[in-house]
This record gives structure tokens, sequence and C-alpha cells, in this order.
């Protein structure tokens, strides 16, 4: 009860800083009299899915460098790309980017595509923990055991796929995101912590699907309230563990973001507390890009649609 009372709280600030942003971020997602922003498509979290503003929709098609910081508790994920398109809405490239979070340190390097409602990417993630080992195989695993260092260093290398898609439906939109992963460099006969997903998972796959609905609450859409729900394959130990919780974003404007989720373990063969899931959650996220200003003429034709669109007197 502390923990939803707390998550509501925070939910409740959200929304206050909301009230005092959309006034201004009003301007940012619907620039020159332009409809309000169009559903896009959503990152592993699901957090940062229901919209991206006009600004992005509307830019020039062309090469570009650009990217994401996150910074939240307990976590800080700079993400960078290069590529060829518009950022954040319909694009080509690739990527890279360090994690970095109280359990360890890491790297990813891959390929991504994106159009609106349909993102796809692919690459290779190394992780390194600062104070985890190697698992002996057992049935249950508790946040101590994942927090020993008797065994041989927890560090792998993960193969990683994912779509994501998400549609407009009813006053929101709904959002999946579907994941697999390869991982290696695991001695034999061991178990490893997976600090992506948060499983116990013996090598080398494991998988997770990820659904969820965020309704907007404002004009705009920078106000957005949801849930989400999601099951993780683990296919060597023969189990599943299975999350459910909400989730809130709040677009300040149409580079920066608040974001929240409160989804705790509702199944799970192991028992890992915190560890063990996407709880808790609180951050912020800034996106970036070179050559950002938006296209003259597509700002035109997106201005003459609008105005095709409202009703005459």
């Amino acid at each position: 009860m502390a923990t939803g009372s707390g998550f509501m709280r925070t939910l409740r600030q959200l929304v206050a800083l909301a009230a005092f942003a959309t006034a201004s971020s009003v301007e940012a997602a619907e620039p020159f009299g332009i409809d309000s922003p169009t559903p896009s498509p959503p990152a592993a979290s699901g957090t940062d899915q229901a919209v991206v503003a006009s600004y992005w929709e509307h830019g020039r098609t062309r090469p570009f460098l650009g990217g994401s910081v996150e910074v939240g508790f307990p976590y800080f994920r700079p993400r960078f790309a290069a590529g060829y398109g518009r950022p954040f809405w319909s694009w080509l490239g690739v990527e890279a980017y360090p994690a970095l979070s109280l359990g360890g340190l890491g790297q990813y390097f891959g390929a991504a595509a994106g159009v609106p409602g349909l993102t796809l990417r692919g690459g290779g993630r190394y992780f390194y923990p600062f104070s985890r080992s190697l698992l002996t195989p057992r049935a249950h695993f508790t946040r101590t055991d994942i927090e020993s260092v008797d065994g041989p260093k927890g560090d792998y290398f993960a193969l990683e796929g994912e779509v994501a898609a998400t549609a407009p439906l009813f006053s929101g939109s709904v959002f999946g995101v579907l994941t697999g992963y390869r991982v290696s460099q695991v001695l034999p006969n061991y178990y490893v912590f997976e600090e992506n997903l948060k499983v116990v998972m013996e090598p080398p796959y494991v998988w997770r699907a990820r659904l969820g609905y965020l309704v907007a609450l404002s004009r705009n859409g920078a106000i957005r309230v949801g849930g989400a729900g999601e099951i993780i394959g683990l296919p060597g130990r023969e189990e599943f563990v299975i999350r459910a919780g909400l989730l809130a974003s709040v677009s300040i404007s149409a580079q920066l973001e608040a974001q929240v989720s409160l989804i705790p373990v509702l199944v799970s063969p192991d028992t890992l507390g915190l560890a063990g899931g996407d709880f808790g959650q609180l951050g912020v996220r800034y996106r970036f890009a070179t050559d950002s200003t938006p296209d003259p003429e597509r700002l035109k034709e997106a201005v003459r649609r609008n105005e095709q669109k409202r009703p005459t007197r």
C-alpha cells in the first residue's frame, strides 16, 4: 500500500507539472495550427509510446545524428543514432548506447528502422555486472542469490531483436512489444541474471511480449496514463514470468518527456524483490537530432489539411 500511495503521489506531481507545461507545450506539439500529435512507435518500455510531436513529423528527410538521454532512478541511458530520414518518425540507421545502472554497465550496438506505428531493431549487447556471479541451477532464486559474488563473474553477450507497434484506439493508443534475446559467453551448466529483462535464465534463449494501452488526458495528448502487462518466457527453465501495472507519461515539449511506471511481478519461479521487475521507475527523457527545423513545404501542407478539416461557420 505504501508503494502504491507513493506512485499516486508521483502521478499527481506529474499531472501538476503537465498542467503548467501543457500551456507552453501545445505550441510545440501543434505548431502553426497543426492538429495534435500522431501516435508513434513505442520503445521497449512502452512508457514513451503514445505520441511524437509534429515537430518531428514535419522535419526534413535528411542524414542526421541524434539520440536521447534518459535519466532517472535508478538508471542513466544515453542513446546515439546516425541515420537517414526524419528522426523519431520515419528513418533507417544505426544506434549505440552505453548502459549504466546500480547493477553494472554495458554497451549496445545495432541497426534500427522506424515508420509511424512500427519500429524494428537488432544488434548486440555486452553487460558487465558490478556484484553478480553466474548461478548454479536450481528451481528457485532469491535476491540474495543473484547478488552473490561466490561464483564465476556474471558477464555475458546478448544478440537482440525487437519489433514494436502501436495504433490509435478510442481516446488513446494500444501498443505492443515483442523481444527476443540469444545470450552467450556464459560458462556451461550455469544460469545468469539477464539485466534488461530482470530474470534468471538458462542460456541461450529468452523472450518477452508486452501489451499496453495509454489514454490521452489532455487535448494535445501531453498527459498519458494507462497500463501494461507482459509475459517473459524462460525456455531453458521451462518457466514464465508475468508482470502488470501502471504507466504514465507527460510530454513537456517535443524533446522533453517525464515518465513513471509501476509494473510489479505477479507470477515468477523466483523471489527477486525490486531486482525482478520494472518497478517504481521515475525519470525524464530528452531527444535531440541535428538540423531539426521543420520542412516549410510539409508545414504548409499540414496547415492546409488542418484547415480543410475545420467546420465552416
